[in-house]
């Protein structure tokens, strides 16, 4: 599966793009398609993944 690690400590166009996306400030962030959630939860992973 193809991803993409960006450091929104270190890039600052990154982190302008997750709180666009998110309206938040915390991490980790997955994005999947037009779909995004923040923080982390194994139940909510996989239904990020489900189309």
């Amino acid at each position: 599966m193809k991803f993409t690690d960006v450091d929104v400590a270190k890039d600052r166009a990154g982190l302008k793009r997750m709180v666009a996306m998110t309206g938040q400030y915390g991490v980790p962030v997955i994005q999947v398609g037009e779909r995004a959630m923040v923080g982390w939860s194994p139940g909510e992973f996989e239904k990020l993944l489900k189309p």
